[in-house]
Order: C-alpha cells, then structure tokens, then sequence
C-alpha cells in the first residue's frame, strides 16, 4: 500500500483531529477598507471547542430509513479525502464547489493531509448562511452513530463527513498500516436493518458500501464526526418586550422544524421559549426586527420570502406575531443583512437597512406606517464585504442609533456613526469577530439600564451577551447553550 503520511493525534482531541486530504485559508469577500482602527472597546471574544449533541427527539423523529441522492466523487490526491468528502456533503445543501477548491481553502498538506480544526471554518463559511452548522461530534457506539446519521440525513436530509481508521474499514482489510487517518460520507441509513451506507472517495477501494452501524462505529476517529445541525437561532432578532414582564424578549427560527420561537428575556433560555410560528419559517431567507410600524405599541417583524423574494412585515403581539402583511413586492432575495436600525430619518419610526449583493451598496429603507419607504443609498459599495450587520443605541454619543458590522477578511468589528440618512465615519471596536453569529441588540438584559448585545459563538452554539456601555460593550457573559441545534 502507499504512504499516507498523516499523522495520527492524541486519543480524545478535537482541536488537533487529523483527517486524511484537505486544507483550509478563509476565502473570504474582498472588504471595504476602513480608516485606521480606533481604541478596542470591546473585548476579543475568546473560541472554544465543544461537540454538538443532537437532540433526542429530532433523531427520534427520523423515518425508519432514509438515502439521499448522492453523486460520489472520488479524491484526486492520496491527502484529498477530506476536501472530496467535503464536496459531497455541502452537494446535499446544494452547494457546488469542487475538491479542488476547498483543497486550498483547506490548506490541505501533502504530506499532512487535513486537520478538522483546518475543515470545519471552511465547511461553516458555506452553510452558516444557510441555517446549518458543522461540529465535532462524537459516534464511537452504534447507537449514537445511528441516531446522528438518522439526524442528518433523515431529518435535515444532509450528508455528513464521517472520520475514521482507514485500514480498520473492511473492504480495506488487505491494508497494512495502523491509525490511517481518512474521511468518507454517509448518505444513508436503515435502523431496522443496522445499517449505514456510506461513500468512500478512496479509488483503489471505495465507491458505495453498506455496513453495520456496530461495525462503523468502532471504524470512527474520537470526536470524528462531521455532524450537521439545523441552527436554533436563524434569524435571531429581538422584539422588543413581547410577554409583558417588562423585559426584551427575542425570536428565532428552528432550521430543522421551520418552527419560530419566543424566547423571553432575559435568558432567552430554550426551556421558557413560546412557539409562535408553527412551520414554513425556514422559507424565510432573512428576519429582522424593527420597531413599532403598525401603531399598535409593539414592535414588529420583516421577514424576506426565499422563494419570490417578497417581502413581510409581521405585527407584534402578546406571545405572538400577528397576521402578515406584504410591504415589498420581489427582489428582496437579491438583498442581505437586513436590519432594523431605529430613526435616522428624523420622522420618528424606526428604518430598516439592507445589502444590495450584487453590488455591495447599502440601502436606507424609511419605516412608514405598516410599510417601508422609497429607499436612500447611504453606501456605495464594499458592504458585501461585511456581515453580521446590527443596528444598536447610540454608543458614539451623537443622539442617533449606530451600526455594527463585521469584516469578513479579518474578523474585526466596526461601528457606523448613524448620522441623518447615512452612516458615518466607522471605527473599530475589537477583533475575532469571525466566529460570533446572529450579532442582536437587546433592550436591558443585565439590569444595569444600559440596552445589551448578544451573539452566539458557531463553534460551541453558546449565547453570549456583551453589557451596554456608553461607549460600546463590556466583556462577555454566557446565558444560554444549545443554539447549533443541540438539547440546551
């Protein structure tokens, strides 16, 4: 047999896991360049690694046995396993990017091969838009394998990468070597039979095989699943108080369900959340929440439909959200980061903000009476290049509401002076932002009269929230866990 040459790591590690093939580089959007950066407010967020649990009643709610359509694809190096298998599995979010491509993204060795530590940014910075997460997990039983498989691809109908000992697989059984690291996919599964079907990109001996759950599951790497989960916190946007106890409250979609939940403030814990949305609302591609538009004292919510691209504005209500009512025609779906940003119109309602993707302009949208305005550009490009755009108090002391954002090329976190019809002069508040998520401004949460921000960290799914100071956020505390779709 050939050399592989990859290394093997230390029973138990995630951080380290070495996978056969792949390598990572952010291939992020090209950024505006801001001017230099101002005094760091807030504090870097530090990451941590953690496996995902998929939650009991999800696996549950599998059928008996399910395969999805896969094309297989098989690695063009001996060290691309990772970045082929890869490709198979973002195909099931109807991601097409080729071996090749995330062989560089990777930064897959030739000699080293791929570490998951080096895969799952990559994976992430695909399917984060789309509602999912990658995360380490471990499947080293049958039943916690079988539940995991019968998760992803029986109910979120997503293939997941599977790590394991190459020459312990048996159709690999002339193999010589001992701990060959190597990656393959799962694309289906049969509870009744205690089986799963996997796809081996290895040439030599790969393609398609069926095996026994027990039999895989002590083929598996520690922490060597590649598990997906259907993100708890889509859309994630605050609501202003919507249950009456005097506290701001939030909302988020279930990706998995389509289901949208209330979760009251000021833990925003899953075991208090309300159901205020029954199905559909992972067929919203964003939501937002803006303030009072219908006159009725609550806030509301805008939401863009994935399919025509229309867009909704939802009436706030006690433990609810009421009928919706259409304030944009189409187009919506060319347009991202929707945010509620308060008034800088000076007509007293609050406005709304959006990316226009094909070319990167921001767009004022002023809130009307159940409806949003002819729209103002107040960027001129660039802004594709940030995300994670939120709309927060005044926090630079001039009286108007401000705009936070994230770079993509580097992780910083820059606030916008909101001005009359425009944003001004950004300046940076911190770095590592990269791995925080759905960036959300909340009214007081901490009990100190100042509004708050909360943000989920991808790696782990845990919800952070930043206090309010007069000039930015103090360092973060953890509320709640379970927002990459794991029990909480």
């Amino acid at each position: 047999m050939r050399s592989f040459g990859r290394r093997v790591l230390p029973m138990g590690s995630v951080a380290a896991l070495i996978l056969a093939g792949g390598g990572l580089t952010d291939a992020a959007d090209a950024a505006p360049a801001p001017p230099k950066p101002g005094a760091n407010l807030v504090a870097r967020p530090a990451t941590t690694a953690m496996a995902p649990k998929v939650a009991a009643a999800a696996a549950a709610a599998a059928p008996t046995s399910a395969k999805l359509s896969l094309k297989g694809q098989y690695q063009a190096t001996n060290m691309n396993c990772v970045p082929t298998s890869s490709s198979m599995s973002l195909s099931t979010f109807g991601v097409s990017v080729s071996q090749t491509t995330l062989a560089k993204q990777m930064g897959t060795s030739a000699t080293k091969g791929t570490t998951g530590a080096q895969a799952r940014p990559v994976l992430n910075s695909y399917v984060d838009p789309l509602g999912y997460s990658y995360g380490f997990a471990d499947a080293s039983t049958s039943s916690s394998l079988m539940a995991k498989v019968s998760y992803d691809v029986g109910v979120l109908k997503r293939a997941p990468v599977l790590g394991v000992w190459m020459e312990k697989l048996p159709w690999n059984s002339k193999m010589t070597g001992s701990k060959v690291g190597h990656a393959i996919v799962a694309y289906g599964y049969d509870r009744s039979a205690g089986t799963i079907t996997v796809f081996d990109p290895w040439k030599s001996t790969g393609g398609t095989h069926t095996i026994a759950a027990s039999k895989l599951a002590a083929d598996m790497q520690p922490t060597g699943m590649f598990l997906v989960t259907g993100r708890t916190d889509v859309g994630l946007s605050t609501l202003g108080d919507q249950t009456g106890d005097g506290t701001a409250d939030a909302v988020a979609v279930d990706q998995a369900t389509g289901k949208l939940w209330l979760y009251p403030g000021p833990k925003f814990a899953a075991t208090s959340r309300k159901l205020i949305g029954s199905s559909g609302w992972n067929g919203m591609r964003e939501l937002t929440g803006i303030g009072d538009l219908t006159g009725d004292k609550k806030a509301d919510l805008i939401a863009a439909r994935k399919s025509d691209g229309t867009l909704w504005l939802y009436p706030g209500a006690t433990n609810a959200v009421g009928t919706p009512i259409k304030i944009g025609n189409s187009g919506w779906n060319g347009m991202a980061e929707l945010t509620g940003i308060g008034d800088i119109t000076g007509d007293g309602r609050a406005d709304l903000i959006a990316v226009q993707k094909s070319d990167g302009t921001l767009w004022l949208y002023p809130g009307g009476a159940k409806k949003v305005g002819t729209r103002i550009k107040i960027g001129n490009s660039g802004w594709n290049g940030m995300e994670k755009l939120a709309g927060v108090t005044d926090i630079t002391g001039d009286g108007k509401p401000d705009l936070l954002a994230v770079r993509k090329s580097d992780g910083t976190l820059w606030v916008y002076p909101g001005g009359v019809k425009k944003v001004g002069t950004p300046k940076q508040l911190g770095s590592g932002w990269g791995g925080i998520r759905s960036l959300t401004l909340t009214g007081d949460i901490t009990g100190d009269g100042v509004s708050d921000l909360v943000g989920v960290e991808a790696s782990t799914g845990v919800m952070y929230v930043y206090a309010g100071r007069a000039t930015g956020y103090s360092a973060r505390q953890q509320l709640t866990t379970g927002w990459n779709g794991s029990a909480s």
